[in-house]
């Protein structure tokens, strides 16, 4: 236990832990798979939104197939549905849903980027009814949005934007509990230990319950990671 009370789980980061107290789960776009480092550390891959429409489709989803057989990749991810760019919806829709299959083929999580699309990614999930863990990465919607977000099983994760001064993000931290919760650095440069320190002032908790509670969602929702510990 005294291993597992150090641990700082970084659910979505594009570069490998920092420090010794971090474990990150390192986003790999499916067209990279795989690095030349696969064995050193730990993965989520998958065909994000913004390659939708500029890589072949079958060829980058069996790269994400592929990618499930290796012990080190640890989720699908991150995928989903971005409004935000130009390739049509009902496209990234198509290889949304062809991915949450593989994961659940794989029994592997899925990490979400989602902009503009929650009601879609929510209606999804109401229909297809996914048994994998559903992890919304990088959240910056509102108190109410990511109360649906919860009600329809997802998970939410966090990074630096709880960290500025007068975010409204924060009043969602305050909405999701912590067996719900996730923290990340994403591609930002606060240290993961930072992020936490700023989710348990706004939680009202120690920064040892809420490592030690983010550990067991670890546990709990990466069926590789519970392998480890």
């Amino acid at each position: 236990m005294q291993q597992v009370n150090k641990i700082f789980i970084n659910i979505h980061g594009h570069r490998q832990a920092n420090n010794i107290q971090e474990w990150v789960m390192m986003n790999l776009m499916a067209k990279d798979y795989p690095p030349d480092d696969i064995e050193n550390g730990y993965y989520s891959v998958g065909m994000h939104p913004y390659n939708v429409g500029k890589v072949d489709d079958r060829d980058t989803l069996n790269k994400v197939r592929l990618a499930t057989e290796n012990p080190n990749v640890f989720a699908i991810g991150e995928i989903g549905l971005d409004k935000s760019i130009k390739a049509p919806l009902d496209h990234q829709m198509r290889i949304f849903e062809a991915q949450v299959e593989i994961a659940e083929f794989a029994d592997l999580p899925v990490v979400l980027h989602v902009v503009k699309a929650f009601n879609e990614v929510i209606d999804f999930m109401k229909a297809q009814k996914p048994v994998v863990p559903m992890i919304i990465h990088g959240y910056n919607g509102s108190p109410k949005m990511a109360e649906s977000l919860l009600k329809a099983g997802f998970m939410i994760s966090f990074g630096e934007a709880i960290a500025k001064e007068h975010s409204k993000i924060v009043e969602s931290l305050v909405a999701v509990p912590v067996e719900k919760l996730f923290l990340e650095t994403d591609e930002g440069d606060l240290d993961i230990r930072e992020i936490y320190h700023f989710a348990s002032e706004v939680k009202g908790i120690t920064m040892d319950q809420l490592r030690l509670q983010i550990f067991e969602n670890a546990r709990a929702s990466l069926s590789r990671f519970s392998e480890l510990f």
